[in-house]
């Protein structure tokens, strides 16, 4: 008999699982939505004149399974262009190139002597951890120096996790990192000496002509008989090793029996989903993992109107430079179309973990605070032709130095309701590949099939 799923939510993850059951030949399955779209976080603003991204802005691929799920859905991938390979870190209030290589990355003045030869030394470097559970700053102040971390760790955490580095569980959040030095005693050691995995790709930074969304209405296409949208999912009952799902669709309630359940939603959603056993229902209402809330403002100026031409990825800002902004995506130079050929295109990020209290100022204080920090980096005086603001209130789950306790709270309910399965960006890495990559893994596991 083939097993009846329900997929709750119908982002990245859930729409992930429902391609690797297809994939896998397994077509018994309905995915819950309860908004009207798919997508979750990835969403593309696309008018006459500009295309960017008001979720993830880029997708960064290493791994085969990836590549292959995009050519099975026929996605032509768009690269960035070679004006965007060069990527900033302010220091001094000045963008600094980060040099591209180790060589470079050595010999260029980004960093001081003594931090070079931090560098060199780390494979000989036998410091222990003070805790058991070591955050991401502990880690690389203790590997390298306080140096390192400010301007290198802070900048990158800000930039991907919306995060704060002292607050950040390096085990989990950068679990490579971990296993390197409990393997190699030298994260150097571990980069030379560990295997390849088996479906390793060399690591490329895409996208597609209309967006990331394309990878979204290339999979809503593919499981369109499966998805259900406006179909909120209220509570799970297990009754006689089946579970009942009461579903609020169109304002209707519905109850409907399954074999199996996937829950994609975020954890903070968690709290709207009830699950009647009373165990598992407690161990639930106590996963609390942060999400801090976070601004994006995307602007367009004319290129006569920036003193010095913005070409580039992008600049990450250390919170030691003490701005208001994490950092800035230089949209134009990253992808053709974009924008007009007279203009240029960036978006600006504000709040996270850092300064969470920013990024829920209204538009008018965050475009001010934005434009201060345009003027005194880049001295832009005059005013945008477009200006756009996206606030999220919950933005990248933190890998808390106490996530061990909610992912163990998480397994048990796993275990006490045999069959219900969770997977989303709060496990395994918060990446859009990670959460493909386990929620493919996570669909294998489920109908019995070999992952690898």
């Amino acid at each position: 008999m083939i097993e009846k799923v329900a997929i709750i939510g119908a982002g990245i993850s859930g729409l992930s699982f429902g391609y690797q059951l297809i994939k896998n030949n397994h077509h018994n399955f309905t995915i819950y939505e309860s908004t009207s779209r798919c997508g979750g976080v990835i969403s593309t603003h696309s008018d006459s004149k500009y295309l960017y991204e008001e979720g993830p802005n880029t997708f960064s691929i290493s791994d085969k399974r990836t590549l292959q799920m995009i050519n099975d859905l026929n996605l032509e991938i768009v690269y960035p262009l070679d004006s965007s390979k060069a990527r900033y870190i302010l220091r001094n209030n000045e963008p600094k190139n980060i040099p591209n290589s180790f060589f470079s990355f050595l010999t260029s003045d980004f960093i001081s002597l003594t931090t070079k030869f931090k560098i060199l030394k780390e494979v000989f470097n036998r410091k222990k951890p003070l805790n058991e559970t070591e955050s991401i700053y502990d880690f690389f102040e203790r590997r390298f120096n306080k140096e390192f971390v400010e301007y290198l760790v802070n900048p990158f955490i800000a930039g991907t996790f919306s995060g704060n580095p002292k607050t950040l569980s390096i085990k989990h959040a950068f679990p490579k990192m971990y296993d390197f030095e409990n393997e190699y005693k030298s994260i150097t050691k571990g980069f030379i000496k560990s295997k390849k995995p088996p479906n390793q790709i060399k690591r490329s930074i895409i996208s597609f002509k209309s967006g990331m969304e394309e990878l979204i209405i290339s999979l809503s296409k593919l499981l369109e008989k499966q998805i259900c949208l406006n179909s909120k999912v209220i509570s799970i009952d297990n009754v006689d090793s089946k579970f009942l799902l009461k579903i609020s669709i169109n304002n209707e309630i519905i109850t409907r029996v399954y074999d199996k359940v996937v829950v994609t939603i975020p954890i903070h959603k968690l709290n709207e989903l009830k699950l009647t056993d009373q165990d598992s229902n407690d161990l639930k209402n106590n996963i609390v993992i942060d999400y801090p809330p976070l601004s994006t403002i995307t602007l367009s100026y004319k290129k006569k109107d920036i003193p010095l031409p913005i070409n580039g990825f992008g600049l990450l800002v250390p919170e030691i430079e003490k701005k208001n902004i994490l950092g800035v995506l230089y949209l134009s130079s990253m992808f053709d179309y974009r924008a007009p050929k007279d203009e240029t295109l960036f978006t600006v990020f504000i709040g996270g973990s850092r300064q969470p209290s920013l990024a829920s100022l209204s538009k008018k204080e965050i475009i001010k605070l934005v434009k201060t920090d345009l003027k005194s980096i880049y001295g832009i005086i005059n005013q945008p032709v477009y200006v756009e603001h996206k606030y999220w209130p919950q933005s990248i789950p933190q890998y808390s130095l106490d996530y061990q306790n909610h992912l163990n709270s998480l397994k048990k309910i796993e275990r006490n309701l045999n069959g219900l399965t969770f997977t989303g960006n709060y496990i395994g890495g918060i990446s859009l590949e990670n959460n493909i990559l386990n929620a493919m893994k996570s669909a294998n596991k489920l109908i019995n099939y070999n992952y690898e």
